[in-house]
C-alpha cells in the first residue's frame, strides 16, 4: 500500500474499525515507513490532547447532554419526525465515526466557543464605552444648565 492510501486508513486503524486484511497491510506498512508511523503517533497524541480538553472550561452544561439525548430519542416518534432532523442525526454519526473527524469537530466547536467569547467581550466593551460617553454628555448638560441657572 502507498502512503496516500495509508493516510486514509489511519483514523480507522486507531479505532480498530478496519477489515483484518486491510489492518494487516496498514500494520505492515507502519513497520517499514517512519513517515506514516510519525503521522499515526501525531494522530494518537492529538486524540489524547482532545480527550484532555473535555474537562476544561469548554465543558457543556450538565443539562445539555440530557436535552440532546432527549431530542434524539424523540426522532423516531411521528410527532417529532422530520427528514432534516433524521439527516442531521445521520450526518453527526458519520462525522464522529473516526478520530480525525472527531478532532475536526472538536476544533470547530472550540473555535466557535472562542469566537463567541471574543464577540461577547467586544459587545461588553462597546456597552461600557457607550455608557461612559452618555454619562459624560449628561454631566456636561448638567453643568451647562447649572451655569445658566446661576
Amino acid at each position: 500500500m502507498k502512503c496516500s492510501e495509508i493516510d486514509k486508513h489511519l483514523p480507522a486503524f486507531l479505532d480498530k474499525d478496519l477489515e483484518l486484511s486491510i489492518r494487516e497491510e496498514v500494520k505492515h506498512h507502519l513497520d517499514v515507513c517512519e513517515k506514516c508511523k510519525g503521522k499515526l503517533n501525531l494522530l494518537e497524541k492529538t486524540l489524547i490532547e482532545m480527550d484532555s480538553l473535555k474537562n476544561t472550561i469548554f465543558k457543556a452544561p450538565d443539562f445539555f447532554t440530557g436535552g440532546v439525548m432527549g431530542s434524539v430519542s424523540k426522532v423516531g416518534k411521528k410527532k417529532f419526525y422530520t427528514p432534516a432532523l433524521t439527516k442531521t442525526t445521520e450526518t453527526l454519526e458519520k462525522i464522529t465515526k473516526t478520530p480525525g473527524r472527531r478532532i475536526a469537530l472538536g476544533a470547530l466547536l472550540i473555535g466557535t466557543a472562542l469566537l463567541v467569547r471574543h464577540q461577547t467581550r467586544n459587545i461588553r466593551k462597546n456597552l461600557r464605552t457607550s455608557k461612559q460617553s452618555l454619562l459624560k454628555k449628561s454631566k456636561q448638560k448638567t453643568e451647562t444648565y447649572n451655569k445658566l441657572a446661576a
